[in-house]
């Protein structure tokens, strides 16, 4: 009776301690099956400070896009120590006699449809004073990107530019040309900046094509990327340029950048070549060696509610009311 017992503890010892391996054994709840992240809009659209968000090796950063912004996006210098980039080559900026030295690295960027590799860069020196960083339109992943400028108003005609790529894969930047003489100068739109700009150089080759001067009494300061301050001075010129319906006349000139505008010469009172009842003959052989860096200020498109720029087609768009008298 004894050995009949214990045979049946056995058994039941047996059971209960293969129990244990089977339980696990059994069929699982099926893996979740991970969810494609959906597809991006075609066309991105921006206002107020416009910034948009980006994971970058697994981080949120907000970066602010420019359409000034050339090369590599650059972020704050506490933004590069808080993702703990290593410099993977230099990078640097010029803006006359400053220079501004800075590194650059490989991350991993994410804008909602999956990984993708992109280069940053950084410096010392802040690069936005609003955000983590400064990107420029061409890194961005859409079709379209607006920039939304005003409400739109009546009577708004669309003007379209041939959108143009400079600066090889390193130096990108996006804009637009326009002829003045035998030369091709490129156009790049900038709202964020109130006025028309450009270089000692360029200025001297515009003046002397378009009977340019200073205006008495104009002198400022530019501020540039990474908060660099370069002195100009706003040269106006007898016969506007024109960029579609756009005529550009007035300019700030960095005055000691790359050279010195000499040849810009002053604006007197009474100037006949402002006299719009004159005929304009220009007696002045045209000079200088114009850059890429003729930038167009929100003055000038005070009267546009929209910017976009079209990667796809190839096209800058400009949705712009009457022109001001």
């Amino acid at each position: 009776m004894a050995i009949r017992h214990l045979a049946v503890l056995l058994c039941a010892a047996i059971l209960v301690a293969a129990g244990t391996p089977l339980a696990a054994q059994e069929p699982s709840a099926p893996a979740r099956v991970g969810i494609a992240p959906a597809p991006l809009p075609d066309e991105l659209a921006l206002a107020g400070d416009n910034i948009v968000t980006v994971l970058v090796n697994g981080q949120p950063l907000r970066l602010e896009v420019s359409a000034e912004a050339f090369g590599p996006p650059v972020i704050n210098p506490e933004v590069a120590a808080r993702l703990m980039l290593v410099p993977a080559s230099l990078r640097g900026w010029r803006f006359g006699p400053v220079v501004v030295s800075g590194s650059a690295a490989p991350v991993v960027a994410d804008w909602g449809a999956g990984p993708t590799p992109l280069t940053l860069s950084w410096s010392d020196r802040p690069a936005s004073t609003k955000a983590d960083g400064v990107i420029g339109v061409h890194h961005l992943p859409y079709r379209r990107v607006t920039f939304v400028l005003h409400p739109p108003g009546p009577d708004e005609t669309l003007q379209r530019f041939v959108l143009k790529r400079a600066g090889g894969q390193t130096n990108t930047r996006l804009g637009t040309e326009v002829k003045v003489g035998k030369k091709t100068l490129m156009v790049i739109f900038v709202p964020e900046r109130r006025e028309n700009l450009i270089t000692a150089p360029t200025a001297n080759f515009i003046a002397t094509h378009q009977e340019g001067g200073f205006e008495p009494g104009t002198a400022a300061i530019a501020v540039m990327d990474f908060g660099v301050e370069r002195p100009t001075r706003m040269m106006r010129i007898a016969a506007p340029i024109a960029l579609g319906d756009l005529a550009l006349e007035r300019f700030a000139v960095r005055i000691e950048d790359y050279g010195e505008p000499r040849r810009v010469g002053e604006i007197a009172a009474g100037d006949p070549r402002f006299d719009a009842n004159s005929i304009l003959v220009s007696r002045r052989r045209g000079r200088g060696r114009p850059d890429l860096l003729t930038r167009i200020g929100s003055d000038q498109i005070a009267h546009c509610s929209s910017l976009t720029y079209d990667l796809t087609a190839g096209e800058i768009r400009l949705s712009c009311g009457p022109a001001p008298d």
